[in-house]
């Protein structure tokens, strides 16, 4: 079967032996998928004996077919490795990186770093990195995690893991009951009695709103019910006046607070404050829970990129998509045209494909070998975004693949997963260099700037939820699913799990849940990340070979939004990136150009570059000329004319200068008397030369007969 071949079975679950990118599904977590994702699978019935291989494939061990240019590329295709029999040895490996024993390369500062980073664990063999040093002693107030770190002690059984592998959570004893007065929630939290029935889940899944007596009707958002009963005007509240018998319209600690400043009041997607308390909201086709926190819409379907396909899960069985192919990393989608787009490192190119059945075409973009490592779609203006982790570069280009250019290079950087927010012309990607943290820059490639730098070793995984507006990643190191908002305030940490979390590579997000790729473990994880129900992972998806890139296929995810680059001003030579809004009048777009060339004074055509000029490694295309505006600059002038109508005439001066001193030092030689001499002892006269006296000839030598007596 050749790349573009669809619905075909991916395989049956359970079974030891699979072929590349078969996968299979937990019995108890299918559920979810098909709550969640609702996609229907295509079967096709096996045939008896499998078909004969063609002439350019490979037959492995379970007898499935393998083309044979993926024979001794140092992956292992076959289940069996068979394709890897019978190899040369591997190439070495740079001088920075460190070889395991299958042949692969890891960085060289990943050996004996306390973390397995080859398959087999070659790269922490206690031979070559000795024996693992003792976890240091922790200060009298904290409390030694199993580790290795320490953490206060106050935090010790206090129902949230703060130690990397949860141990200060462990042999913990079971919670005092609650005080007179109060009642505990199933989360194991303490509330006022009198808190609940009052129309307001205080418990985090609202089990105190449930099983209460009927209530009279207070319609909001006019009308407010007091937990005695009583139905009041909501202008009534917070006025500083008793109108309730219990006084539960004026609570000292709720009025004036907005509580939808402080995590977002736990909505998993709007939050509007009240006169006392808040409310959550919805977008457009989603529904609230009775849990009055969590959103959930319609269904969606999960796409995943193993190491040679690209599944959709979502049913019984894993549909392919695509494949077989050579090496499927980064992944994304274009809902509404229905296309497919995906890199493949090995050869350093970017396919586009229909999602129905269709050819695969490669798009005109190089960005070289191991490039590239994540890929963002701009579904607004038909841009694409990618990293380049080798080089350092960050990229973009047009979707057909025609037109591209560096937005941001640096040697120190490695950029990994990208995603892009058209609607606010912001660009989001991870990056695990010398200074690990979460970058944030303008679509137009003006500088970016740190996001997250606290508390980030190996961010990887990075999804964007469009509905709450918040950034979610994944880190390798500290095991951890983290959030922020998008201006960099409310940080928040939904899980930390070694387990889980050992090796997370993908992330999506979707209705409060999140989806991340365990390639080391084959595996397909979720976890909810808010509102009611335990936040514990589940497996939904195994027995997948290396996935790595997960996205969502559902319309929500890529909402609907202006182009700016439409209308008067946007007709750019080569392309066209949105911007920002930066502030009153700010420009709603930048022409670009491609490497090696910078705009013309129009502000909209290319010009190449003199001979000579070497362009920068981080490019600010704010100072090229581009200032995404539809007026060229001032006067009509172009700086390259400004510049030489400057330096010509400074120039011509100093010439004129040069040749004038030339002149008079020429003049001085000329008008000036000099004499030459052979002897090197002469006489000079008492007398004037100018009148003839003196001692004979001024210009004959002196001889015995003139010496003095």
């Amino acid at each position: 079967m050749g790349p573009g071949s669809t619905g075909t079975r991916a395989g049956t679950a359970g079974t030891s032996a699979r072929r590349p990118g078969s996968a299979g599904t937990r019995s108890g977590t299918t559920g979810i998928l098909l709550l969640l994702l609702g996609a229907a699978a295509v079967r096709a019935t096996p045939s008896a004996e499998p078909p004969p291989c063609a002439a350019d494939q490979l037959r492995c061990g379970d007898g499935s077919c393998l083309s044979r240019s993926f024979a001794c590329d140092g992956d292992r295709d076959c289940p069996d490795g068979e394709d890897e029999l019978g190899c040369g040895p591997p190439p070495p490996c740079a001088a920075s990186f460190f070889q395991c024993r299958d042949g692969s390369c890891i960085p060289g500062l990943w050996r004996c770093d306390g973390d397995p980073d080859c398959r087999d664990g070659h790269d922490e063999d206690p031979g070559m990195c000795g024996t693992p040093r003792p976890p240091r002693a922790c200060p009298s107030l904290q409390f030694p995690c199993g580790s290795g770190e320490c953490v206060h002690r106050r935090w010790r059984c206090d129902g949230t893991p703060d130690c990397r592998d949860s141990s200060d959570e462990e042999g913990c004893a079971a919670p005092p009951p609650c005080p007179s007065g109060q009642l505990r929630c199933r989360d194991g939290r303490c509330i006022p009695a009198a808190r609940a029935c009052d129309g307001t889940p205080d418990c985090r899944d609202g089990d105190d709103e449930e099983e209460c007596p009927a209530a009279p009707s207070c319609p909001a958002p006019h009308w407010f019910r007091c937990r005695s009963g009583e139905c009041i005007a909501t202008a009534q509240v917070c006025d500083g006046r008793r109108h309730c018998r219990d006084w539960s319209d004026e609570p000292l600690k709720e009025c004036g607070v907005n509580e939808c400043l402080v995590g977002g009041g736990g909505c998993s997607h709007g939050c509007r404050d009240l006169r006392v308390g808040f409310e959550c909201l919805c977008p457009p086709g989603f529904s609230l829970d009775p849990d009055r926190r969590t959103c959930h819409g319609p269904p969606g379907t999960l796409l995943v990129s193993t190491r040679h396909q690209v599944l959709a899960l979502g049913g019984p069985e894993p549909q392919i998509l695509r494949g077989p192919l050579k090496h499927v990393a980064a992944l994304d989608v274009g809902v509404e045209e229905g296309s497919l787009f995906w890199g493949d490192p090995s050869e350093g190119l970017i396919y586009r494909a229909p999602l129905a059945a269709g050819p695969a075409v490669p798009l005109a973009v190089v960005p070289g070998p191991g490039s590239p490592a994540g890929l963002a779609l701009d579904w607004i203006h038909r841009l694409l975004y990618w990293t380049e982790p080798g080089s350092g570069r960050v990229a973009v280009g047009d979707t057909a693949g025609t037109r591209h250019r560096t937005l941001h290079r640096d040697p120190r950087a490695r950029p990994w997963a990208v995603v892009v927010d058209p609607l606010n012309g912001y660009l989001y990607w991870s990056d695990w260099g010398s200074h690990p943290h979460i970058a944030q820059g303008a679509q137009d490639g003006a500088p970016p700037k740190a996001l997250v730098t606290e508390d980030v070793e190996r961010p990887q995984g990075l999804a964007l939820d469009q509905s709450s507006q918040r950034l979610y990643w994944t880190d390798g190191r500290l095991h951890t699913v983290s959030s922020v908002a998008l201006d960099g305030s409310g940080r928040r940490t939904h899980l930390r799990d070694p387990q889980h979390l050992a090796q997370p590579l993908g992330l999506a997000v979707f209705q409060d849940w999140a989806f991340w790729t365990d390639p080391h473990r084959g595996s397909l994880v979720a976890t909810r990340l808010g509102g009611g129900g335990s936040p514990a992972p589940q497996v939904v998806a195994q027995e997948l070979f290396s996935p790595e890139a997960v996205v969502i296929l559902h319309v929500g995810r890529q909402p609907a939004g202006p182009n700016r680059c439409e209308g008067p001003g946007g007709l750019c030579s080569f392309l066209c990136l949105p911007s920002p809004a930066r502030g009153p009048g700010s420009p709603r777009f930048s022409c670009t150009c491609p490497d090696g060339q910078h705009l013309d004074s129009d502000g909209h055509t290319c010009v190449t570059e003199p001979l000579g000029t070497l362009e920068p490694l981080t490019r600010n295309f704010s100072r090229e000329g581009n200032a995404s505006t539809d007026v060229p600059p001032a006067g009509g002038a172009r700086p390259g004319m400004t510049a030489l109508g400057v330096l010509l005439p400074l120039g011509l001066v100093l010439c004129l200068g040069a040749a004038g001193r030339a002149l008079r030092r020429e003049w001085r030689r000329r008008s000036t008397k000099s004499i030459s001499f052979t002897n090197a002892t002469f006489r000079k006269g008492p007398a004037d030369p100018l009148d003839g006296g003196g001692l004979g000839d001024p210009l004959r030598p002196l001889t015995s007969e003139d010496e003095e007596p």
